[in-house]
């Protein structure tokens, strides 16, 4: 069912509070603009899939921090990409795990930047990132 543009306001009036102590606006919600992004998903393969995307035409260059658990495993990253609207160049640096879970790469393809995951294990594997992407 469709919602109306009044209750997108009150969810948003409800969402949302100023602390007058600390001069900020506070929400318990998370919030996405063009270059900011929160995702994440499961998977239970190892075969290697797009955790995100994003026009290559739009953005030259993006952050994500990247946090995964596997039962009692975690794991950690910081992966840093740039493109020339042909080829990515990534690294990925802070890496913090008790067992690696998962590999990264990253491509074009079409008209997207794909950032690429593959997951170690066949278990339950939940993958979260933000994401803060450069206008090109």
């Amino acid at each position: 069912m469709a919602k109306t543009n009044a209750f997108k306001i009150a969810e948003l009036i409800r969402a949302i509070t100023f602390d007058v102590d600390n001069d900020e606006i506070v929400t318990s919600k998370a919030i996405q603009s063009k270059n900011k992004k929160t995702g994440g998903t499961t998977y239970t393969a190892t075969t290697e899939v797009a955790l995100d995307t994003f026009a290559h035409a739009s953005f030259r260059a993006a952050r994500y921090v990247i946090a995964m658990d596997e039962g009692t495993n975690f794991h950690s990253t910081e992966v840093m990409l740039v493109h020339d609207g042909s080829t990515v160049t990534m690294t990925q640096y802070g890496t913090l795990k008790d067992t690696n879970l998962a590999t990264f790469d990253a491509d074009i393809s079409g008209d997207n930047v794909r950032l690429l995951i593959t997951p170690a294990s066949a278990n339950s594997t939940i993958v979260k990132f933000d994401r803060t992407v450069v206008d090109a």
